[in-house]
């Protein structure tokens, strides 16, 4: 049976390996043999996108604004209207000019120049000459299948730094860039021999020489820009990022304006564009039609020369965008390099804390019911897409997704675990309690076994005993089939009455039935509730008795006592019943055969009535000790309803009075008052036996101590 203690054999079964497996798979194995490696992609975007979008991001502060000093020079439309495209390298030496004019403290070429310009080497050598004049320039190589093509003769000795533009090295499966490498990281040509591309090759390829180059790898344009605009060497640079990705945290784009040094340029839409950098048309440099602001950019900062016009740029989405320039990509890289708030994973260690919260918890909470433990999973979930979200602010990158399918599997599997296993236990349960306890009990355990512990327990409960008075002399006069089918109606039409007041059935004694109260449910009031039982099934015997010849009528006595008793499953290993035992279910059995003494049809302990006397009224009937017992109980008879009081005969008063006058010892008043309520009811047992017993006291045929001794059961 199912109780509020974890069944172990569940969580070693499927907790323990399944921790395991995520554990290999999600920390050690890493994202690229993850299989949920492309969900969490699809979340990375959408922790970064949604809170800019829903306007969480303005709130929680999340919304870092680009670097002022980070400058794009967009080869744009407006650009390659008048000039062309491609661009003549006189161009970019016109660009480098002014650039400088403005005193630009680092340039980078998102442009490679691989082919000289045979139709006019003038260009060329205009390029080349600009570069010798100014120490600032980082300009590009390419790595195709691990051997490195330099530019044109002139590039790589007259720039201050050589760099590489490839972004998609780390590009994810899908066609992202969210993370990259800031050095091109070794390449493996075969399974034992690992490529290692340092900036050595370039010097020995004639790049400048650099004392804080040796020992570095080759630098993404993003990274040797960083380095030259923050007086960084590229070799301390390299020490912080060897082999290593940063993951990038994009800025919200925002609606700005070119051209705002040019008359006839307003703030139109045609004059737009959504970034979250400065774009300077290159243009606007070349002829030198710069507005304050954007010189202002210029002075000290770092400008990025790259193509953004239709068709002339190579391009990727962000989680905000599905086409933005690769010159972009860079530009975020210095920002955050600049800023040091780039997204860091993790530690292992808190992967593992989460990972194992996230397997356990469905397990820890097996024994509660479906719902609550389906709002507690939803609640964990919510709470790890919220941390998610907001370790952003703080520059941490937590992937939701793997956790959530560790949850999600966890969950799943204990919902068919509670289906399967918790099913057969709630058909046991409904098979077991069913025929003797009420549909509502039945329907409560079923819905939660832990309410139901089995084996012994000790409870306050009240115990009922009733027995069909004379049906063993009605019996001499029907067939077994008869009385059987006659015994089985009276049966079922009284269980009826317990189960109305959600009492247990225990046992059927022959023509006698056992019920208690306040297990396996704690039950308030459950003396009144046996009371109320008691009244209901001698008004159910009433009617009963209407439909049947007075040969087969029936009466019945009960008795009803409470106090501590042991409950549980008793029996062998093999035949157990739910039942009750002690001192207390023997007293009520004794109660239900006393009625023959004093002639009345229910007897309950004073203890019962003390509880039950706000709710139903109640004669007294006398003080008994009966078999088995020392100490006498004061005992009552139940008699209706106390709201129905004043629609029941009068004979009660007159039995009240006369109990009075009798334990007084003034027997002839009492013996007065007793034959008056007699009057109204010649059958009133109680009534008739208190007369009787007066007469023999006065005749000194009886003495009488206060207290009745029963002799028999």
């Amino acid at each position: 049976m199912a109780n509020k203690k974890i069944e172990w054999k569940t969580l070693n079964k499927f907790a323990l390996p399944w921790t395991f497996f995520l554990i290999v798979f999600t920390v050690i194995l890493g994202d690229y043999l993850n299989p949920f490696v492309s969900l969490e992609n699809k979340w990375f975007d959408l922790k970064i996108y949604m809170p800019f979008k829903t306007g969480i991001g303005y709130k929680t502060g999340m919304e870092v604004k680009a670097d002022p000093k980070i400058n794009i020079i967009a080869i744009d439309e407006f650009s390659t209207e008048k000039y062309g495209w491609p661009f003549k390298r006189r161009h970019y030496a016109k660009l480098l000019e002014n650039l400088n004019k403005y005193d630009i403290k680092a340039v980078g070429f998102d442009v490679m120049f691989m082919d000289k310009d045979t139709d006019n080497p003038e260009n060329d050598a205009a390029l080349i000459a600009s570069l010798k004049k100014y120490d600032n320039t980082i300009n590009l190589i390419t790595v195709e299948n691990n051997k490195i093509k330099k530019p044109i003769k002139g590039i790589m000795e007259n720039s201050r730094y050589m760099a590489q533009p490839h972004a998609d090295v780390g590009m994810d499966r899908d066609g992202h860039v969210r993370e990259m490498y800031p050095f091109y990281p070794p390449m493996m040509i075969d399974i034992d021999k690992e490529v290692f591309l340092g900036y050595g090759d370039l010097i020995k390829m004639g790049a400048k020489k650099c004392s804080d180059c040796e020992g570095s790898g080759i630098p993404l344009l993003g990274a040797a820009a960083y380095a030259l605009y923050s007086d960084m060497p590229i070799n301390a640079l390299y020490g912080q990022w060897e082999k290593k990705l940063l993951r990038l945290k994009f800025r919200y784009p925002e609606i700005k304006y070119k051209h705002l040094g040019r008359k006839g340029f307003g703030q139109s839409e045609e004059n737009s564009y959504d970034s979250p950098f400065r774009h300077i048309s290159a243009r606007d440099v070349i002829e030198d039609t710069l507005s304050k602001e954007e010189k202002e950019g210029l002075k000290g900062g770092i400008a990025l020369i790259g193509a953004t016009a239709t068709g002339a740029f190579d391009h990727y989405p962000n989680p905000f965008q599905s086409l933005v320039p690769g010159v972009e990509f860079h530009a975020t890289l210095i920002d955050n390099l600049i800023k040091k708030d780039y997204l860091i994973p993790v530690s292992g260690w808190i992967k593992l804390l989460i990972l194992i919260i996230s397997v356990w918890f469905p397990i820890v909470l097996q024994p509660q019911k479906i719902k609550t433990i389906t709002i507690s999973v939803f609640g964990l979930c919510s709470a790890l897409i919220i941390l998610s979200i907001y370790s952003v602010k703080y520059n941490l990158d937590i992937n939701f997704v793997s956790y959530f399918v560790a949850l999600f599997v966890s969950y799943t599997y204990i919902m068919a675990y509670k289906s399967i296993v918790e099913g057969r236990e709630k058909k046991w349960i409904k098979n077991t309690f069913s025929q003797y306890l009420s549909p509502k009990v039945v329907n409560i355990l079923t819905e939660d076994p832990s309410k139901l512990t089995l084996g012994g327990e000790r409870r306050d409960m009240t115990v009922f005993y009733m027995d069909i008075a004379g049906f063993t002399t009605m019996s001499e006069k029907l067939s077994p089939e008869e009385l059987t089918k006659k015994l089985n109606y009276y049966l079922s039409e009284l269980t009826e009455v317990v189960h109305k007041y959600d009492g247990v059935v225990d046992k059927y004694i022959g023509d006698c039935i056992m019920a208690f109260w306040n297990a396996p449910l704690d039950q308030e009031k459950h003396r009144t509730l046996a009371c109320k039982t008691a009244i209901d099934c001698i008004k159910k015997v009433e009617e009963l008795n209407k439909t049947v010849p007075e040969s087969e009528r029936i009466s019945v006595r009960i008795g009803i006592n409470s106090g501590p008793v042991v409950v549980g499953n008793m029996g062998s290993n093999t035949r157990f019943a739910y039942t009750v035992l002690g001192d207390n279910v023997n007293l009520a059995s004794r109660l239900e055969g006393a009625n023959k003494f004093f002639h009345s049809k229910i007897m309950v302990s004073k203890d019962v009535y003390d509880e039950a006397k706000n709710e139903i009224y109640a004669r007294f009937l006398g003080s008994v000790r009966v078999v088995g017992k020392v100490l006498p109980v004061d005992v009552y008879e139940p008699v209706c309803f106390i709201e129905d009081k004043n629609e029941i005969s009068p004979i009660y008063d007159d039995y009240e009075k006369a109990v009075k006058y009798f334990y007084n010892k003034e027997y002839e008043k009492a013996e007065k008052l007793f034959e008056q309520a007699l009057k109204y009811d010649s059958k009133d047992g109680p009534s008739a036996f208190y007369l009787d017993l007066c007469s023999k006291i006065k005749k000194g045929e009886e003495s009488f101590d206060g207290v009745f001794n029963l002799t028999s059961k």
